[in-house]
């Protein structure tokens, strides 16, 4: 099994919540001072790890997970 980083981690729950929040990659990123590459990829694996088929229910899931 990988082991992610804590700071990964830590910076995919940032995404999450402002993606929830409904801010735009482009946004985030501003926030994140990162690019917005770096926000499609944290959100790519998001949504991976929680089974979700785009950010809106990455959203959901995570609110029903009580995860933001």
């Amino acid at each position: 099994m990988r082991r992610i980083s804590s700071t990964r981690r830590a910076a995919e729950l940032f995404v999450l919540r402002l993606a929830a929040d409904g801010l735009t990659n482009k946004e985030i990123a501003r926030d994140m001072n990162a690019n917005e590459v770096t926000v499609k990829m944290h959100m790519r694996s998001i949504c991976k790890k929680l089974g979700a088929r785009n950010r809106a229910h990455a959203a959901m899931i995570s609110r029903e997970r009580a995860l933001i």
